[in-house]
């Protein structure tokens, strides 16, 4: 499914996703700011969690050639009858890639949660558990986060970026940087990184499962111009 990252992906502008969307408000401030992509969460005992609400109403408002993104931790997290909602399913937890057949048609993000050298390593070794009988490799992106104990996503922390170019090199897929992103630092983390795309929740809210306006426009503003510099 996935194929070797062209050298005009990384010459293009940056794509963003906003993550985290639970309501119908936000998810159209993103969009109006310019947002590529809206993730939403489907990892239950998180303050973002949208399984359990009228979420699907707000998916349906996306417009086209918006991304529609489900976060899940593993296959589990998504029901089948779902299929069809979303372009594109992120997840944290290796499985058989049998588990996956049903997602034909769907991007699949690969989210790998990182502390150290160490997490690149970790990554190597997840990789070949998300790969067709044939070899091939499904994973159509890798978003690289912070690692944290107690959360999966969304702690609003950074991690060394160095790292996340030195998983650019070593992995040769599109590389998603999140993690601790905001208005004031994901200029330096584009210069640094170049990723194909950013992905940010925490850094745009007002409070967990509400976004800031303000701060969505003025992260969309600063990565329009980053991407140009």
């Amino acid at each position: 499914m996935s194929t070797v990252m062209e050298d005009w992906v990384s010459e293009t502008i940056t794509r963003v996703k906003i993550c985290g969307i639970t309501n119908l408000e936000d998810a159209r401030a993103a969009v109006d700011y310019g947002a590529d992509a809206l993730g939403f969460i489907f990892v239950p005992d998180t303050p973002r969690y949208v399984g359990n609400s009228e979420w699907v109403n707000v998916v349906w408002e996306i417009p086209p050639f918006v991304s529609r993104v489900a976060v899940c931790r593993d296959a589990t997290d998504l029901d089948r009858k779902y299929e069809g909602t979303f372009n594109a399913i992120q997840f944290y937890t290796p499985v058989a890639d049998q588990t996956w057949h049903w997602y034909g048609g769907h991007s699949l993000i690969y989210a790998a949660r990182i502390r150290n050298e160490d997490s690149l390593d970790e990554i190597a070794t997840a990789l070949p558990q998300v790969s067709t009988v044939g070899g091939d490799l499904l994973i159509d992106a890798l978003l690289l986060d912070t690692y944290h104990k107690d959360k999966l996503g969304g702690a609003g922390e950074t991690f060394n970026w160095e790292l996340a170019v030195e998983a650019k090199r070593r992995f040769n897929l599109p590389i998603i940087l999140a993690g601790g992103l905001t208005p004031d630092n994901v200029a330096e983390a584009i210069a640094t990184v170049q990723p194909y795309a950013v992905d940010v929740s925490s850094g745009v809210e007002a409070e967990p499962g509400r976004k800031d306006h303000a701060k969505l426009r003025a992260f969309l503003k600063a990565v329009r111009k980053a991407s140009l510099e």
